[in-house]
């Protein structure tokens, strides 16, 4: 008698990308990888998923787009679906808030325009988790995902489950149907199905799945190829105690659906497995810098937008410009250049310039146009907010190096300064002895030790008894270097009183001429406490994370609480876990490798507070990531070195940190600290005898503290192809607005804006109708002539929302050239 044949449901994802891979193998990478792929299909009737970054789609489109027809008919036939589909396959923890938003994006639209299908299953090779990336996904249209990450370069650790199907649920609460990581989960190697089909989970879970990566590329110079996967899926196809059944993705997802089960991951449920801090977190700094200079170009496009004509370039801004300066941000943060930095990330680096050579160029013309317009007469100042929320600010006169005190800047607006506004500005008083030098304004003092240069205490009105331990100065220096560990005992301290303010500079010294200066003063516009670190020709630690330059933090705070950031989101963080990371001893792709046990990791975005009920210091830092926790103590990773890079380290290291001593303060409020401290005030004079806009401007206020308004830009019809309710189908050039509620409280937000509102509806991500939003006319905010609009909208605990407007004032002003016709017409009538 003949026993029954258990179901046994088998799906692969196909991750292949054109930065790195073409770049360094050539052009035949992604048609040949389609090809192998379609081949191990057809060997087989496997039915699987293609994973390539979104601009792999569209190179392969004006590369090889034979390949992409077949890709195409495989994906309309449904043996083939599209996973992942974010435009450049990025670490998104790494990346900030708009960043992750755009790559769904402009992801989804390329796989649209390309493919045809929109795609609704999230899977990427590479380690990509924040807790709010469920919400993001499924504003963008995602409906299913995977948490299985392949080890590669990276060592990814995500909670193993037993269960073939979860509801993986974000910080919002939003759920998406989930493949876990779990023991039937298979890695691109044909050895890794070794024991597999004697592993007790098939029996015991329900619906059982293999689900396995591969990187088909047929090529003798890569392990990854169908001809030696295809004998060991030929005999799992051919086992007498098996039914194999081929599928999707999502068609195993939906017949594992009965079984899912909740889970909420955390970040200390998590490691990334990067070897982040290395290099400086050079590339992740090139990153924030490149999101914060675009963000600034499309709400100064905005404004100029408003302000009528002339605009800065021929049209109302054209978003060409500045979407090609998203693309190349979104390839420069693929994981790629993350990883291997030491073998491609010079192709990301230029990405990255060019990226700020765009967006840097809208900004500056913008900015010349706007002081001409504003200022009245050559030499005036105007300054200008690029963040939806007022904020007072200290500017540096650009000539004369005087500093200006502008209160109230409003939100997304200007301001031109007055030379009345000049500020005293309140004196930092220096106090020194052999031992020490405090740099002391009103009730913040700092104490820098004069023999070893490291800052011993910090006292505040909030925290009169001082912020840190008697026994864990900050600024203090530690790395290990061929195995013996430096610790940057010798220290020059110098005091340069030539600049607005007084700074502390150490020369700290260590091994064989090893050098870090650290730069030490008080803020210009808070009460808070810079730290600079800054080295050139700084030798290579060993290999290891707990090797890296490191500085640590510790604070005389009983029963302190941790507070990290992630993308658009805040949330507290233990830092408890262990995790292997691997390296090569060698050659990257044929040395043996070893591991290292990387103990309490986390990342911080762009802060860190360490904090009680009462009051804590926050930490922000302008890009470096990479935490360690220790019994007491939290050390930053301020740069190390990554075996995976060969002989590649960047030996420069530039990095900046700001100390805000605080009592109560909520999430809203710490993150905004944190976007103050990285972007700055934009200045330019005006250079000429001009002025017709107001000398006070500020197109759009909100009311709601906990809720910021985090992008303001503008977008043309050609965003909504293929989408059947499209908000901005009937308006020209749509105005959208991105708001984030950071507290974790539901609110009703109101936003005032300058002008009549035509329309506006509260939207998805890709600009779909979700409801139309009311306008009533409403009080003016700022004084002026203007009539102003009002619209409200419910915003839930932690929810990202986008709105689509019709601003009447942004609407484009076309020129009068009929005018001008006799200008054209009859010039080339030229007599003989």
């Amino acid at each position: 008698m003949s026993t029954a044949r258990l179901p046994l449901y088998y799906t692969f994802g196909n991750h292949m990308h054109w930065v790195d891979m073409e770049w360094l193998w050539g052009y035949f990478v992604l048609p040949s990888s389609v090809r192998d792929m379609l081949h191990f299909c057809e060997e087989t009737g496997a039915r699987g998923n293609v994973n390539f970054d979104g601009i792999g789609y569209e190179k392969l489109a004006v590369e090889a787009p034979e390949a992409l027809a077949e890709l195409r008919a495989a994906v309309q036939s449904g043996q083939i679906e599209v996973v992942g589909a974010s435009y450049g396959q990025p670490y998104g923890l790494f990346h900030h808030g708009e960043s992750n938003v755009r790559q769904r994006i402009y992801g989804v639209r390329s796989v649209m325009r390309l493919l045809g299908v929109r795609p609704k299953t999230f899977w990427e090779e590479e380690f990509d988790f924040f807790p709010q990336l469920p919400q993001l996904l499924a504003s963008a249209g995602f409906q299913y995902a995977s948490l299985f990450f392949q080890w590669t370069w990276h060592t990814p650790h995500v909670p193993h489950e037993t269960l073939p199907a979860i509801w993986w649920e974000g910080q919002d609460g939003t759920r998406l149907l989930t493949a876990p990581r779990n023991a039937l989960n298979l890695h691109q190697w044909p050895e890794d199905f070794a024991g597999l089909l004697e592993n007790p989970l098939l029996a015991q879970m329900p619906t059982p799945g293999i689900v396995q990566w591969l990187e088909l590329m047929p090529s003798p110079d890569w392990m990854c190829r169908s001809e030696v996967l295809l004998p060991r899926l030929r005999e799992l196809f051919d086992d007498p105690r098996f039914e194999l059944r081929p599928v999707t993705l999502s068609e195993y997802l939906e017949i594992a659906r009965p079984h899912a089960e909740v889970r909420r991951y955390t970040l200390d449920d998590l490691f990334h497995g990067m070897s982040l801090g290395k290099n400086g977190d050079r590339l992740r700094r090139l990153s924030r810098h490149g999101e914060q200079t675009i963000l600034a170009a499309e709400s100064l496009s905005v404004l100029a937008g408003m302000c009528g004509r002339p605009y800065p370039s021929w049209n109302v801004y054209p978003t060409w410009e500045l979407e090609e300066a998203w693309r190349e941000l979104l390839q420069a943060q693929h994981h790629d250049n993350d990883e291997c930095e030491g073998l491609c990330g010079f192709v990301g680096l230029r990405s990255y310039e060019r990226s700020l050579s765009l967006a840097g160029h809208i900004v500056e013309r913008s900015m010349n146009l706007l002081a001409d317009r504003t200022a009245g007469q050559p030499g005036r100042i105007v300054a200008y907010n690029p963040l939806g929320w007022a904020r007072d600010a200290v500017v540096l006169d650009p000539q004369d190096q005087q500093l200006f005190h502008v209160p109230d800047l409003p939100p997304f607006g200007y301001k031109v300064l007055d030379t009345a506004e000049r500020m005293l500005a309140q004196p930092v008083e220096v106090i020194e002895d052999q031992a020490a030098i405090v740099l002391r304004r009103g009730e913040l003092a700092v104490t820098i030790d004069r023999l070893r240069g490291v800052i011993r205490q910090i006292i505040s009105a909030e925290c009169p008894q001082g912020l840190l331990r008697t026994d864990c100065p900050l600024a203090d220096l530690l790395m290990t270097r061929s195995g013996v560990e430096e610790r940057f005992e010798q220290a020059l301290v110098t005091i340069d009183s030539t600049g607005p303010q007084p700074i502390v500079r150490v020369e700290r010294q260590g091994r064989d001429g090893a050098c870090v200066t650290v730069r030490i003063s008080l803020a210009l516009a808070c009460d808070a406490v810079d730290i600079g670190y800054q080295a050139s020709n700084l030798p290579r630690p060993d290999g290891q994370m707990h090797a890296s330059l490191r500085t640590t933090i510790g604070v005389n705070l009983p029963e302190m609480r941790l507070i990290h950031d992630h993308p658009y989101g805040l949330s507290e963080v233990r830092a408890e876990g262990s995790y292997p990371r691997k390296y090569p001893t060698g050659d990257w792709m044929t040395s043996p490798q070893v591991f290292e046990q990387v103990q309490r990791p986390f990342t911080a975005l762009q802060l860190l507070d360490l904090t009680t009920e009462s009051g804590g210091l926050l930490y922000l830092h302008d890009g470096g990531q990479a935490f360690l926790r220790t019994d007491n103590a939290v050390e930053q990773i301020l740069t190390m070195y990554d075996p995976w890079d060969e002989d590649a380290f960047h030996t420069d290291l530039a990095a900046q940190v700001r100390i805000v001593p605080h009592g109560p303060i909520d999430n809203a409020q710490r993150w905004r600290l944190a976007q103050e401290f990285t972007r700055p005030v934009l200045v330019a004079q005006s250079n000429k005898q001009s002025g017709d806009l107001p000398a006070r401007f500020g197109p759009i206020w909100s009311d709601a503290p906990g809720v910021a308004l985090s992008a303001w830009f503008r977008e043309t019809s050609e965003a909504g192809r293929g989408l059947e309710t499209y908000a901005g189908s009937e308006i020209d050039h749509p105005t959208i607005l991105r708001l984030v509620e950071l507290n974790g409280d539901p609110t009703t937000v109101s936003i005032r804006i300058a002008g009549s509102v035509g329309a506006a509806f509260c939207t998805n991500l890709m600009g779909e109708i979700i409801a139309p939003l009311g306008v009533i006319t409403a009080e003016a905010p700022m004084s002026g002539p203007l009539l102003w609009s009002t619209l409200s909208i419910d915003l839930q605990p932690y929810q990202i929302a986008t709105l689509y407007l019709d601003l009447e004032l942004a609407r484009k002003v076309a020129r009068d050239l009929d005018s001008y016709r006799s200008v054209w017409a009859t010039v080339h009538r030229i007599s003989e």
